[in-house]
């Protein structure tokens, strides 16, 4: 067994010394492909090369951890066309892997076709879905903020044209009691559509409330030069909900308590339902007292 062996070993390293072939099998990445281009063929991912050197020199090769040949495909791209990668450029970008002792007979494929057409693209705004729903005593304290707001979509003209808006998937929160910033996926987009980015960072702003309570003139609207309105109360007193940091930002005309004329001579009863409007972001869960007036209308 000891001479077989021997003889056995003495063949292998004999073995090296004479001119063998292997295949060294090249991962390809491609790069600089913009986003408004679709690629309408696959391409391959690796190329089979066959090497021949002698068998000491083939050992040298780390078949298993060869570095991808980066193949740069940025350029100007027209509505529809074709790129070719030739064999001599392939041959050239291969000719580094290998040892200048080291002959390259052959490689597969021996060119490569990157056929594509460009996409219509648009930047719409992000819009998120779902349902926020606070603790008692707390509102929101800054508008929902969806960071990046805008995304850009790629696609068929006759879709990106009839887009508006980019939604989440539904987001539902309750009893949210403190700032909260979520990451939400965007919603799955249309067949031959993509976007730029998938997910997008959410931010709830909440704090405590106060109650704050202000007296408030009726503002009468719509009502003819020829008319005198006389309302009973002229004032009411306003009660509202505002955050704690945002308790000196509200100012006089933020509420506005409104009769309207033209909606109140066609009631059978002097009686008209108040109008509210908020002229703020930072008030809430608005009421009046009374939330009806009485009122008389007379000529001048």
């Amino acid at each position: 067994m000891f001479f077989l062996a021997l003889a056995g070993a003495f063949w292998f390293v004999q073995s090296l010394d004479q001119q063998r072939e292997t295949v060294l099998r090249i991962p390809v990445d491609y790069m600089g492909i913009p986003e408004d281009v679709e690629l309408t063929n696959e391409l391959p991912r690796r190329i089979d090369v066959t090497i021949r050197d002698e068998g000491l020199t083939l050992l040298k090769y780390n078949k298993s951890n060869t570095v991808p040949l980066a193949l740069d495909l940025e350029r100007v791209y027209f509505a529809k066309g074709r790129i070719v990668i030739t064999a001599d450029q392939l041959k050239n970008r291969i000719s580094r892997y290998v040892l200048p002792t080291t002959a390259v007979l052959k490689f597969n494929p021996d060119s490569i076709v990157v056929e594509y057409f460009k996409l219509e693209s648009a930047t719409l705004p992000i819009k998120l879905q779902g349902d926020v729903k606070l603790s008692s005593q707390y509102v929101l304290s800054d508008s929902v903020r969806i960071e990046p707001s805008k995304v850009k979509v790629f696609g068929p003209k006759e879709v990106v044209d009839t887009m508006t808006a980019v939604f989440t998937e539904k987001l539902d929160l309750r009893s949210v009691d403190d700032t909260t910033l979520v990451k939400v996926k965007l919603e799955k987009p249309k067949s031959g559509i993509k976007y730029s980015f998938d997910d997008v960072n959410v931010g709830i702003f909440v704090e405590m409330f106060t109650e704050k309570k202000i007296e408030v003139p009726i503002t009468i609207i719509n009502a003819p030069e020829n008319v005198n309105v006389r309302l009973f109360p002229h004032t009411v007193s306003v009660t509202y909900n505002v955050g704690i940091s945002n308790f000196n930002r509200v100012k006089e005309n933020d509420i506005q308590v409104i009769f309207d004329y033209t909606e109140a001579k066609e009631l059978q009863r002097r009686r008209y339902e108040l109008q509210i409007k908020n002229n703020s972001k930072y008030i809430s869960s608005i009421r009046s007292t009374p939330e009806r007036v009485e009122f008389l209308i007379e000529e001048k």
